[in-house]
Protein backbone atom coordinates (compact mmCIF):
# COMPACT_ATOMS: atom_id res chain seq x y z
CA UNK A 1 0.00 0.00 0.00
CA UNK A 2 1.22 3.61 -0.89
CA UNK A 3 0.33 6.25 1.28
CA UNK A 4 0.77 10.27 0.03
CA UNK A 5 3.35 11.40 3.01
CA UNK A 6 1.39 14.37 4.32
CA UNK A 7 -1.51 12.11 5.21
CA UNK A 8 1.04 10.46 7.97
CA UNK A 9 2.23 13.90 9.39
CA UNK A 10 0.64 12.57 12.73
CA UNK A 11 1.31 9.74 12.77
CA UNK A 12 4.79 8.64 14.77
CA UNK A 13 6.65 5.83 16.23
CA UNK A 14 8.62 7.00 18.78
CA UNK A 15 12.49 6.09 20.26
CA UNK A 16 13.05 5.67 23.65
CA UNK A 17 16.13 5.24 25.57
CA UNK A 18 14.58 3.83 28.88
CA UNK A 19 16.19 1.54 31.91
CA UNK A 20 19.51 1.57 29.70
CA UNK A 21 18.17 -0.27 27.05
CA UNK A 22 16.50 1.28 23.90
CA UNK A 23 13.03 0.45 23.23
CA UNK A 24 10.12 1.25 20.50
CA UNK A 25 6.71 3.04 22.05
CA UNK A 26 4.07 3.02 19.40
CA UNK A 27 2.42 5.80 19.68
CA UNK A 28 0.26 8.04 17.57
CA UNK A 29 0.04 11.45 19.15
CA UNK A 30 0.24 14.76 17.49
CA UNK A 31 3.11 16.24 17.24
CA UNK A 32 2.42 19.55 18.83
CA UNK A 33 2.28 17.62 22.13
CA UNK A 34 6.15 17.87 22.17
CA UNK A 35 8.73 20.43 21.77
CA UNK A 36 10.61 19.60 18.82
CA UNK A 37 14.61 20.67 17.98
CA UNK A 38 13.83 22.91 15.50
CA UNK A 39 14.98 26.30 16.03
CA UNK A 40 15.71 24.99 19.52
CA UNK A 41 19.91 24.90 19.40
CA UNK A 42 18.82 29.26 19.10
CA UNK A 43 17.83 30.01 22.19
CA UNK A 44 14.84 28.15 23.78
CA UNK A 45 11.83 25.90 23.03
CA UNK A 46 9.30 27.67 20.61
CA UNK A 47 6.54 29.57 22.58
CA UNK A 48 8.07 28.92 25.99
CA UNK A 49 10.48 31.59 27.93
CA UNK A 50 14.03 30.43 29.20
CA UNK A 51 17.50 30.36 29.05
CA UNK A 52 19.84 29.01 25.85
CA UNK A 53 20.25 24.98 25.84
CA UNK A 54 23.73 24.44 27.69
CA UNK A 55 26.50 22.31 26.29
CA UNK A 56 25.38 19.40 28.54
CA UNK A 57 22.02 18.97 27.41
CA UNK A 58 23.05 19.93 23.45
CA UNK A 59 25.42 16.41 23.95
CA UNK A 60 22.60 14.63 25.47
CA UNK A 61 20.50 15.61 22.76
CA UNK A 62 22.85 14.25 19.97
CA UNK A 63 23.99 11.12 22.21
CA UNK A 64 20.17 9.98 22.14
CA UNK A 65 19.53 10.94 18.18
CA UNK A 66 22.55 8.75 17.97
CA UNK A 67 21.02 6.10 20.15
CA UNK A 68 17.82 5.98 18.41
CA UNK A 69 19.70 5.92 14.92
CA UNK A 70 21.90 3.13 15.87
CA UNK A 71 18.92 1.03 16.69
CA UNK A 72 17.29 1.64 13.87
CA UNK A 73 20.12 0.55 11.85
CA UNK A 74 21.00 -2.32 13.48
CA UNK A 75 18.28 -3.80 15.66
CA UNK A 76 15.32 -3.09 12.76
CA UNK A 77 18.05 -2.87 9.68
CA UNK A 78 15.97 0.16 8.10
CA UNK A 79 17.25 3.64 7.57
CA UNK A 80 15.17 6.55 8.78
CA UNK A 81 14.85 8.35 5.61
CA UNK A 82 13.54 11.75 6.99
CA UNK A 83 15.90 13.30 9.66
CA UNK A 84 16.03 16.92 10.25
CA UNK A 85 15.51 18.72 13.70
CA UNK A 86 11.69 19.06 12.82
CA UNK A 87 11.70 15.27 13.62
CA UNK A 88 13.89 15.14 17.10
CA UNK A 89 10.82 15.50 19.98
CA UNK A 90 12.13 16.50 23.27
CA UNK A 91 10.34 15.27 26.05
CA UNK A 92 10.19 16.76 29.64
CA UNK A 93 12.53 18.64 31.38
CA UNK A 94 14.87 16.86 30.90
CA UNK A 95 14.80 16.80 26.94
CA UNK A 96 15.06 13.58 26.56
CA UNK A 97 15.64 13.35 22.55
CA UNK A 98 13.05 11.07 20.81
CA UNK A 99 13.70 10.09 16.65
CA UNK A 100 9.75 10.41 15.16
CA UNK A 101 8.66 9.89 12.01
CA UNK A 102 10.89 7.62 10.94
CA UNK A 103 10.42 4.80 7.84
CA UNK A 104 7.52 6.44 6.09
CA UNK A 105 9.17 6.22 3.03
CA UNK A 106 8.75 2.74 2.61
CA UNK A 107 4.82 3.62 2.58
CA UNK A 108 5.13 5.75 -0.34
CA UNK A 109 5.04 5.97 -3.89
CA UNK A 110 8.26 6.80 -5.67
CA UNK A 111 7.38 10.23 -6.57
CA UNK A 112 6.70 10.54 -3.08
CA UNK A 113 10.01 9.66 -1.33
CA UNK A 114 11.43 11.77 -4.18
CA UNK A 115 9.34 14.78 -3.00
CA UNK A 116 10.83 14.27 0.23
CA UNK A 117 14.06 14.42 -0.48
CA UNK A 118 13.49 17.42 -2.18
CA UNK A 119 12.32 19.48 0.42
CA UNK A 120 15.03 17.44 2.54
CA UNK A 121 17.62 18.99 0.24
CA UNK A 122 15.51 23.05 0.77
CA UNK A 123 16.27 22.29 4.23
CA UNK A 124 19.53 22.20 4.43
CA UNK A 125 19.56 18.13 5.54
CA UNK A 126 19.92 15.99 1.99
CA UNK A 127 23.14 14.05 1.46
CA UNK A 128 25.05 15.00 -2.11
CA UNK A 129 24.61 11.37 -3.02
CA UNK A 130 20.39 11.82 -3.42
CA UNK A 131 20.92 15.27 -4.78
CA UNK A 132 22.93 13.35 -7.90
CA UNK A 133 20.28 10.80 -8.43
CA UNK A 134 17.51 9.97 -10.61
CA UNK A 135 15.54 7.63 -8.04
CA UNK A 136 17.18 8.68 -4.87
CA UNK A 137 16.29 6.02 -2.23
CA UNK A 138 16.75 7.11 1.48
CA UNK A 139 20.15 4.69 2.88
CA UNK A 140 21.94 4.14 6.43
CA UNK A 141 24.73 6.64 4.74
CA UNK A 142 22.16 9.40 4.05
CA UNK A 143 20.65 9.52 7.69
CA UNK A 144 24.46 9.47 8.86
CA UNK A 145 25.10 12.82 6.73
CA UNK A 146 21.33 14.36 7.90
CA UNK A 147 22.49 13.61 11.49
CA UNK A 148 25.69 15.62 10.62
CA UNK A 149 23.78 18.69 9.63
CA UNK A 150 21.84 18.01 12.51
CA UNK A 151 25.05 18.60 15.10
CA UNK A 152 25.91 21.41 13.28
CA UNK A 153 22.73 23.31 14.07
CA UNK A 154 23.40 22.25 18.08
CA UNK A 155 26.72 23.47 17.67
CA UNK A 156 25.94 26.81 15.90
CA UNK A 157 22.85 28.07 16.87
CA UNK A 158 21.94 28.27 13.05
CA UNK A 159 19.36 26.28 11.25
CA UNK A 160 20.17 23.99 8.29
CA UNK A 161 18.63 26.31 5.86
CA UNK A 162 19.92 29.37 6.66
CA UNK A 163 22.38 31.01 4.00
CA UNK A 164 25.17 32.17 5.84
CA UNK A 165 26.50 35.68 5.21
CA UNK A 166 30.46 35.11 4.39
CA UNK A 167 32.78 37.21 2.95
CA UNK A 168 32.43 35.81 -0.50
CA UNK A 169 28.59 35.83 -0.40
CA UNK A 170 25.90 33.53 0.98
CA UNK A 171 26.64 29.86 1.44
CA UNK A 172 24.79 27.17 3.07
CA UNK A 173 25.30 26.07 6.99
CA UNK A 174 27.64 22.95 6.33
CA UNK A 175 30.35 24.92 3.47
CA UNK A 176 30.43 27.51 6.10
CA UNK A 177 32.02 25.66 8.99
CA UNK A 178 33.99 23.93 6.56
CA UNK A 179 35.20 27.00 5.30
CA UNK A 180 35.65 28.00 9.02
CA UNK A 181 37.73 25.06 9.46
CA UNK A 182 39.71 25.06 6.78
CA UNK A 183 40.57 28.38 7.73
CA UNK A 184 41.65 27.02 11.17
CA UNK A 185 38.79 29.20 12.94
CA UNK A 186 36.74 26.18 14.11
CA UNK A 187 35.83 27.76 17.51
CA UNK A 188 34.27 30.78 15.32
CA UNK A 189 31.61 28.48 14.32
CA UNK A 190 30.58 27.81 18.20
CA UNK A 191 26.80 28.97 19.17
CA UNK A 192 27.75 32.89 20.93
CA UNK A 193 25.47 31.14 24.03
CA UNK A 194 28.18 28.43 24.56
CA UNK A 195 30.98 31.26 24.85
CA UNK A 196 30.34 31.29 29.25
CA UNK A 197 31.03 27.69 28.76
CA UNK A 198 33.94 27.54 26.94
CA UNK A 199 36.13 28.90 29.72
CA UNK A 200 35.72 25.23 31.30
CA UNK A 201 38.50 22.26 29.62
CA UNK A 202 35.96 20.14 29.49
CA UNK A 203 33.41 22.03 27.70
CA UNK A 204 36.07 23.27 25.17
CA UNK A 205 37.26 19.71 24.71
CA UNK A 206 34.13 17.88 23.73
CA UNK A 207 32.65 20.80 21.54
CA UNK A 208 35.98 20.66 19.54
CA UNK A 209 35.42 16.62 19.69
CA UNK A 210 31.62 16.86 18.38
CA UNK A 211 32.84 19.20 15.99
CA UNK A 212 35.02 16.87 14.20
CA UNK A 213 32.77 14.00 14.88
CA UNK A 214 29.81 16.00 12.75
CA UNK A 215 32.58 16.91 9.92
CA UNK A 216 32.88 13.20 9.26
CA UNK A 217 29.49 12.42 9.50
CA UNK A 218 29.05 15.30 6.36
CA UNK A 219 32.17 13.45 4.18
CA UNK A 220 31.91 11.98 0.97
CA UNK A 221 29.39 8.91 1.44
CA UNK A 222 32.97 6.65 0.10
CA UNK A 223 34.16 8.31 3.76
CA UNK A 224 31.20 8.76 5.56
CA UNK A 225 31.29 6.35 8.80
CA UNK A 226 28.49 3.97 9.99
CA UNK A 227 26.06 5.47 12.83
CA UNK A 228 27.63 2.78 15.46
CA UNK A 229 30.91 4.32 14.86
CA UNK A 230 29.28 7.87 15.51
CA UNK A 231 27.71 6.68 18.67
CA UNK A 232 30.02 4.95 20.25
CA UNK A 233 32.62 8.19 19.66
CA UNK A 234 29.89 10.33 20.93
CA UNK A 235 29.12 8.32 24.13
CA UNK A 236 32.49 8.59 25.04
CA UNK A 237 32.73 12.78 25.43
Amino acid sequence: MSVPGFQLKYYIELFAAKLGTTCILKVHILQEAYSTLRGISRNHRPGRKGPPLSWTQRLKVAVDVARGLNYLHFDRAVPHGNLKAGNILLDGRDLNARVADYCLHRLMTQAGTIEQILDAGVLGYRAPELAASRKPLPSFKSDVYAFGVILLELLTGKCAGDVVSGEDGGIDLTDWVRLRVAEGRGPDCFDAALMPEMGTPAAERGLKEVLGIALRCIRSVSERPGIKTIYEDLSSI
